[in-house]
């Protein structure tokens, strides 16, 4: 199903072409006007509307739940990857000469906590080497074995849209009984996504990009299994049968089930959680099926002009569908995203590859015109 443009529902100038969502999506219109309303609650904080909060948290829980085939239950509301990464760092332990699977070049979020716990456990990083057929699922099966510990993957390579099957992955780590660690912030929202498929132990998201939230906006998802460990922080929302604090201290041992208990502290955030939900509500309307073929249709014409122009990038059955990096043949200047931006062109320079990143918002006018002003700026570069 492919959708009409929605260009309407966002503050985007005529004159500027934005293929940078995998960086940073602008907000929904309808979002930025909630984010007003919880600036209203944070300035009349004794206004009634504040007891929504509590609902709209586990509005947004259930929203993100759904759409990764979840419960709200089973979602923690995070500030970030990294900080969602760290809650499975102290969670789980890798045996002593055990491997910890990476892809190369991956997300930092996704990779300093796992060198650290190579050092507390005194495991092994193993570093899957980028394949240059692209084809990743086919890289980590052949890494995976009887010395892995622990599988920390995106669902697709931050870099260039590279996709992992990660049912067959997630397959393959129930076989050696390793945990599974998902960074599907890149993913999640643009990309058809299932847990009961996937069966990860932690599947974690950054809202701010296909989500639409804004930042320090997260969720991830914890497995039923996994759902008694320790959070990283200790606070009076992650505790159950604590007393009344109107007439006491508060204080209880006993966390609350479900993976509400990793929550961030201030989760209950006035500004944040209206935001979020109006996004995550437009999402579910759109259906995320439907994102992904509309962007296809984008990214399938990016990657043929870019083809034309030279580039390398991944072939289509090892890519997603929502966004692609151009790989050249010999390295960019570090000044070329500038220079298109001044051309009201956004895109990212990520590890060397251009990644363009379109949304509902763009047309075939838009990458016409992001192809018209690279290559007058390669153009450039070859006269200097």
């Amino acid at each position: 199903m492919i959708l009409e443009n929605q260009k309407h529902l966002f503050d985007i100038p005529d004159d500027l072409v934005y293929l940078n969502c995998a960086a940073q999506s602008p907000c929904l219109l309808e979002s930025a006007a909630a984010g007003r309303r919880g600036v209203a609650r944070k300035a009349n904080p004794w206004d009634p509307d504040r007891a929504y909060v509590a609902t709209e948290m586990e509005e947004c829980r259930n929203l993100f739940g759904s759409m990764v085939g979840a419960t709200a239950s089973d979602i923690a509301i995070t500030f970030s990857t990294s900080y969602a990464v760290a809650i499975a760092a102290k969670n789980l332990s890798v045996p002593r000469g055990q491997e910890i699977v990476l892809l190369d070049c991956q997300f930092p979020s996704n990779y300093y906590a796992w060198q650290k716990v190579a050092g507390r456990d005194d495991a092994l990083l193993r570093v899957v080497l980028r394949p240059s057929d692209f084809d990743w699922t086919a890289a980590v099966l052949e890494i995976l074995g009887p010395k892995t510990g622990l599988v920390a993957l995106p669902n697709c390579h931050w870099t260039d849209g590279s996709y992992l099957d990660l049912v067959v992955i997630g397959a393959r780590c129930r076989e050696l009984n390793v945990p599974l660690i998902v960074d599907a912030t890149q993913s999640v929202g643009a990309l058809p996504t299932d847990v009961k498929t996937i069966q990860p132990d932690y599947l974690i998201v950054s809202a701010y990009k296909w989500l639409l939230c804004p930042d320090m906006m997260g969720f991830m998802y914890v497995a039923p299994h996994r759902q008694d460990g320790e959070p990283l922080e200790n606070n009076h929302q992650g505790r159950d049968n604590a007393p009344s604090m109107e007439i006491s201290s508060g204080y209880s041992d006993e966390y609350v089930s479900g993976a509400k208990r990793f929550d961030m502290g201030a989760a209950d955030s006035m500004i944040h959680l209206p935001m979020s939900k109006t996004a995550l509500t437009q999402i579910q309307n759109w259906r995320v099926h439907a994102i992904q073929d509309s962007l296809r249709r984008l990214t399938d014409r990016i990657a043929a002009q870019a083809e034309a122009m030279a580039f390398w990038v991944p072939p289509v059955n090892c890519r997603v569908g929502h966004f692609i990096g151009l790989w050249p043949k010999q390295p960019l200047s570090q000044g070329l995203v500038s220079r298109l931006a001044d051309r009201k062109v956004y895109v990212s320079l990520r590890a060397g590859a251009i990644r363009v990143s379109p949304y509902l918002f763009n047309d075939i006018k838009d990458v016409d015109t992001f192809f018209d002003a690279l290559e007058l700026e390669l153009a450039n570069e070859q006269r200097v």
